[in-house]
């Protein structure tokens, strides 16, 4: 039978998987009739009701999670082992260097990973504690942490925690037993967030981390707490952080809170899933960014800024977004807020407090006023052996920096211009110029209505985007005929240029090979002594052939393009005698290319991602010897009708 699912409180159901009582419970219920399973399942919730239970609730949770690993445990294990200045103590894990006279301590649930075990170290925390996933840490934990703090010599202790109610209710617990035991302690809590302002307070969102540091850098400095206090409090005020994603988050063992549709994003998400101020379509990023900072500058919770204005971005990744996201994210940040004529002075960004998985980010603006501006960046770029604090950037002017190049293909012909000085006497007559002008329309129609099929073949193991890059080289093609950059009468020329658009255009590896198929082809026909064009362009193929075998290390039967081209060239050679082709021998080489493709579906692809996929369901055409017969097919057909009259 399937596992039985609780559906009572989070804090309940929190309990039951942290307990495995749901896995007990299915094996108790195995074989039973569903009305005894029934029994069986109203038995256990009632049992770990809180009605039922009370406090001995709370109780039994915190001694589960002392002797029970779970993946809370497992994690901060796992971060503890792989960095020697931390060691780990029940949930509790500790800087190993000297703990100055101010030990700043901060915690949090489990899942914002690498918040808080990533920011234990000199220069930053003390210690931290971790509760379970998303649930604060009990706070009996903490007041251990305390206590094993204030034996390490610290003789006063400040408690950083983010405005949530399990933090503010077992942190706060935990002081108070504190300063009954005489313990100089104070707790500053952070809520940074712009988006919700509730009966309680904003929440603490990934601002939280800039006091954390700020902190931190100021008892290493050997700041007493009531200094370190007064500066955290005054730059809070100046600090604001707006949460957006495009998707909720489930923690194991509990329910998601809300769904968000594959077109929708929620405004003002909160790091454990929590919804936000506005539900709204999928936007592109720049729009996105925008918008966020829109509800930063002007919603209930707006920080008051001007033109002007000197500030810290933090773009914090909550998890699910990859890093090429991540850096447009920071491009459109970056020039949203120059846009407003905001001056940004300090860049943060990486994946530094998640939701486990959440597909979004944050945006975290600090106002670094003028009384505060150089001191605050000072603490922030202070070193740290915290292993997950960021290196602070001065981000980098648009005119000093970032230089916009000119187009790659227009470039490389210039150069290629300049370095080749002589012509290949080979040329074609006026009519058969013509032909060629005609096949290259042919192959670019026939390439844009082959892409879909391309993309398909390419998607069976690769990233399904060869229909694509072809595709692009068409459209190039196409404005070249527009232009009159391609010489019909002049093969080297010709083929130049069509390498040259294969290197520009295409990309990725079909690019390369046809770059240097063309490349090596023109090469040939420059120093060509062959008596006839066939003989001449069959020469020049075969040396194309032969120089992406060398580079790209492929061989006939490895299933790649080759495999149709080979023979589509070894065809043109055995006809290197001929002044001309019959209509025949145009319809035998479009035969020829297609029938080499085909073959291909019954090879085994030794080369390209092909060749490291291993559970494809079907056999499928190689799409690069597919494109090679499209074009083989396109050519053979205007020169077969032009044959015939």
């Amino acid at each position: 039978m399937q596992p039985i699912q609780f559906y009572g409180p989070i804090s309940q159901r929190n309990f039951l998987y942290n307990l495995g009582i749901d896995i007990r419970a299915t094996i108790l219920a195995r074989n039973k009739t569903p009305q005894e399973q029934k029994e069986i399942l109203s038995a256990v919730e009632k049992l770990v009701s809180p009605d039922y239970m009370g406090e001995r609730f709370l109780y039994l949770c915190v001694q589960n999670d002392n002797n029970k690993k779970t993946p809370a445990d497992d994690s901060l294990i796992g971060y503890v082992r792989a960095h020697s200045h931390l060691e780990l103590m029940g949930r509790a894990v500790i800087a190993r260097s000297q703990i100055p006279s101010v030990a700043v301590i901060s915690g949090n649930g489990s899942g914002h990973e690498p918040a808080s075990v990533g920011y234990v170290g000199r220069g930053l925390l003390s210690a931290c504690i971790s509760g379970s996933i998303f649930a604060s840490p009990p706070s009996s934990d903490i007041l251990r942490l305390i206590i094993e703090m204030k034996r390490r010599g610290a003789k006063q202790i400040l408690l950083i925690i983010l405005n949530y109610t399990g933090d503010r209710l077992n942190f706060g617990l935990a002081m108070e037993r504190a300063r009954e035991l005489s313990i100089d302690i104070d707790m500053l809590v952070v809520a940074d967030d712009a988006a919700v302002d509730s009966t309680i307070g904003p929440r603490g969102l990934a601002g939280a981390l800039l006091i954390i540091k700020i902190a931190g850098a100021l008892a290493e400095q050997g700041k007493n707490m009531n200094e370190i206090v007064d500066i955290c409090q005054q730059v809070r005020g100046h600090l604001r952080t707006i949460g957006l994603s495009a998707s909720g988050v489930q923690p194991p063992g509990q329910h998601q809170p809300f769904e968000l549709l594959d077109d929708e994003m929620e405004l003002g998400m909160g790091i454990h899933g929590e919804s936000g101020a506005q539900r709204l379509k999928l936007l592109p990023s720049h729009q996105t960014v925008d918008l966020a900072f829109g509800q930063l500058f002007r919603g209930t919770r707006a920080l008051d800024i001007k033109r002007d204005d000197h500030v810290l971005l933090f773009v914090n990744n909550l998890g699910g977004c990859s890093n090429l996201e991540l850096g447009i994210i920071i491009k459109d940040a970056i020039e949203c807020l120059e846009h407003r004529a905001i001056h940004v002075k300090r860049i943060m960004c990486g994946e530094m407090i998640t939701s486990l998985n959440m597909k979004g980010f944050s945006l975290t603006v600090l106002k670094l006023t003028t009384d505060l501006s150089s001191m605050i960046l000072n603490l922030l770029d202070s070193p740290t052996e915290a292993f997950a604090w960021p290196k602070t950037i001065s981000p980098a002017q648009l005119s000093s920096s970032i230089q916009t190049l000119s187009d790659s293909l227009e470039f490389n012909e210039q150069l290629s211009t300049e370095l080749i000085n002589n012509e290949s006497s080979l040329s074609f007559e006026p009519s058969i110029a013509e032909l060629v002008n005609q096949a290259l329309q042919a192959i670019i129609k026939k390439l844009h209505s082959e892409t879909d099929k391309l993309n398909r073949l390419d998607a069976a193991s690769g990233d399904g985007d060869t229909g694509t890059a072809f595709s692009r080289a068409a459209d190039t093609m196409a404005q070249d005929l527009v232009s009159g950059k391609l010489k019909f009468d002049r093969p080297s020329s010709l083929f130049r240029r069509l390498g040259l658009i294969a290197e520009s255009r295409m990309g990725g590896t079909c690019g390369a090979i046809c770059g240097l198929f063309f490349a090596a082809t023109t090469k040939t026909l420059l120093s060509t002594q062959s008596s006839t064009i066939i003989e001449s362009l069959g020469n020049a193929f075969e040396a194309g052939i032969q120089t992406v075998e060398s580079y790209a290390r492929v061989q006939p039967g490895d299933k790649s393009l080759l495999d149709a081209l080979i023979p589509t060239v070894d065809f043109i050679k055995s006809k290197c005698l001929k002044e001309a082709f019959t209509p025949e021998d145009w319809k035998e080489l479009a035969i020829v290319a297609e029938r080499a493709a085909q073959e291909t579906e019954n090879l085994v692809a030794k080369v390209g991602r092909a060749s490291y996929t291993k559970s494809v369901d079907k056999q499928f055409v190689d799409p690069g010897a597919y494109a090679v017969a499209v074009i083989v097919e396109a050519i053979s057909d205007v020169f077969s009708k032009a044959a015939v009259h």
